[in-house]
């Protein structure tokens, strides 16, 4: 073992044209492993899609022989409902008399026909029902009544005096109708005496598919509601048709009604094809190696050993720092190489360090200003809500304003970028001063000018409304005539400003609310006032240079935004 590494591995470790020889061998190899990988796949898709005909002819074949099946019922419920016995049991019935012989001869009559039924169609046939527009005249199993007869009588027929198969499941159970009319009388609602139900057990109706697997074979209605099934428990609901990907789902509509025969077909590949994918193995390997062998001769006269590194040392320069992977040998290069990724991941790992710790402290102070806004803003409508319900009048009004709350809380909750386009955020602050009217009434007015032009214009979301918020509450809620907000969109030199101007107190009044706002905006606990809160917001993503501002004049407050011009991108939104 120490000769073999002495004289064979230790050299072959020391040439880079070794490795070189890899490479080379991998791209050629992954080619053919490519053309392999078609060939496999296109001869599993003729395969599968021969299993699918073979699926799709299996299906019709059991299509044709229910098929066959409900067209029997049919046929056996016709000479039933023209029977003169029961139709003059239906008669009696109508008029409210009973004859006893007639209903012994309709019992008899109905036994023999289901026997009969159960003789020449199969065991799954249920029962025979016989209605009329009040009740249940009769029934061959009276412990086994109908779930849903008043569904029956309303269940829509194509052709009045044939037979139709209900598009519903009577516990579990199928159902033919037809409907009877009374003897010489052309066919109407008021004709109409009776309807006669022959039923199918829908369980025993499964046993005619034993041949399928057990979740692959259903049949439905137009609805896709599920008729019969191998799992009783899944009749009645809609078929899921969300299989796995490897399902194939085959649909063929009865002859003799609206049901749907449906199939899930799972075509595998067959052995076949897993042959002709190891031949495709086994050839591939053969080329590779020979491949392998000439690459080999090929590479040994050529010594190009440091180029990658020339180039990534390049590459660093322009502060591109890639790392040099797949160094395993000990020789003079190998030591080099390591030198370089030593000192990449050092300045790589300085780099991302500072940028992370600046990114994760600004993300931080935008996450804590946002997580003041909307609490803020509940607690005070809540509030607000709870105020109006005492009173009749304005109680009435509480239905339109949670419409509104709910808009603006699924604006504010949606997720989606940190900015929205300017009318978005406007109809945001519209929705929340509709709120506050429904409390103040006649004492708040307001206006929102917003040129077209500056519709588009991107701002932060959720930036307006705390202004908006201040406004009400240092102004107009402290006017006890009330007063006005007016928004006013403008641009002056080249930059966005947005002018909140609410009324507030004259004169001295005027004066102390100010100054009790700038004492409240400096000394204010955690996050402050929405004031200072869009004034940091605009400071962290555009710079000191643009920001909040206040001014107060005789009568009025004048919030004023500044920010750049930015249009709102089309992958942009709140």
């Amino acid at each position: 073992m120490k000769w073999l590494n002495l004289h064979l591995l230790d050299p072959i470790r020391s040439r880079l044209f070794y490795k070189m020889l890899i490479i080379y061998s991998l791209l050629t190899l992954i080619p053919l492993i490519i053309v392999s990988s078609t060939f496999y796949i296109r001869s599993s898709h003729l395969i599968e899609k021969k299993a699918a005909e073979e699926a799709q002819q299996g299906l019709s074949h059991s299509a044709q022989s229910f098929d066959e099946v409900l067209y029997a019922v049919k046929s056996q419920m016709l000479p039933i409902s023209e029977n003169v016995f029961i139709q003059a049991m239906f008669r009696n019935a109508k008029k409210g008399q009973v004859n006893a012989a007639l209903n012994g001869s309709v019992v008899e009559l109905l036994q023999s026909e289901l026997a009969t039924a159960r003789l020449k169609i199969g065991d799954f046939v249920g029962n025979i029902y016989v209605l009329d527009k009040k009740h249940m005249l009769y029934s061959t199993d009276p412990s086994n009544h109908l779930l849903y007869k008043d569904a029956f009588w309303k269940m829509p027929f194509e052709f009045d005096r044939m037979p139709e198969w209900a598009f519903f499941n009577d516990d579990k159970r199928m159902s033919c109708v037809v409907k009877i009319f009374d003897e010489g009388q052309r066919p109407s609602a008021d004709s109409e005496i009776g309807r006669l139900i022959i039923t199918l057990d829908a369980a025993k109706v499964q046993k005619l598919f034993d041949s399928y697997k057990s979740g692959t074979f259903y049949i439905t209605n137009a609805d896709n509601q599920i008729m019969t099934a191998s799992k009783l428990n899944q009749i009645g609901h809609l078929l899921d048709v969300r299989g796995p990907l490897s399902d194939l789902v085959i649909r063929q509509k009865s002859r003799y009604s609206e049901f749907q025969y449906v199939l899930f077909a799972n075509p595998g590949t067959g052995g076949l094809v897993q042959k002709q994918a190891l031949f495709s193995i086994g050839v591939t390997v053969a080329a590779w190696l020979a491949i392998t062998i000439v690459t080999y001769v090929i590479l040994r006269r050529i010594t190009i050993p440091i180029q990658r590194l020339t180039r990534l040392m390049r590459a660093a320069e322009r502060e591109e720092y890639q790392l040099i992977s797949g160094i395993t040998s000990k020789d003079e290069v190998a030591m080099l190489c390591n030198s370089f990724n030593s000192l990449v991941v050092r300045t790589s790992h300085l780099i991302e360090t500072n940028y992370k710790n600046e990114l994760m402290i600004r993300e931080a102070e935008l996450k804590a200003i946002r997580m003041y806004i909307n609490p803020h803003f509940l607690y005070n409508t809540m509030e607000y809500i709870s105020i109006m319900s005492y009173t009749p009048e304005k109680a009435k009004h509480i239905p339109q304003m949670v419409q509104h709350l709910s808009g603006i809380f699924r604006f504010s909750i949606t997720p989606g970028n940190a900015f929205v386009a300017l009318d978005t955020e406007l109809e945001f602050v519209r929705k929340y001063l509709e709120i506050h009217r429904y409390r103040y009434g006649d004492r708040l007015a307001y206006t929102i000018d917003l040129p077209d032009m500056y519709r588009q214009i991107a701002v932060p979301k959720l930036l307006l409304q705390p202004l908006v918020e201040n406004a009400v509450v240092h102004g107009i809620d402290r006017l006890p005539e009330g007063g006005s907000i007016a928004i006013t969109v403008k641009e002056e030199q080249y930059e966005l400003v947005i002018e909140i101007e609410n009324s507030s107190l004259a004169g001295s009044a005027q004066q102390e609310t100010a100054a009790a706002q700038v004492a409240e905006y400096r000394h204010s606990k955690g996050l402050g006032t929405g004031l200072e809160n869009a004034n940091a917001r605009l400071r962290l993503h555009y710079g000191n240079t643009y920001g909040v501002s206040l001014m107060h004049r005789e009568t009025t407050t004048i919030t004023r935004v500044l920010m750049p011009i930015q249009i709102i991108q089309e992958n942009e939104g709140g």
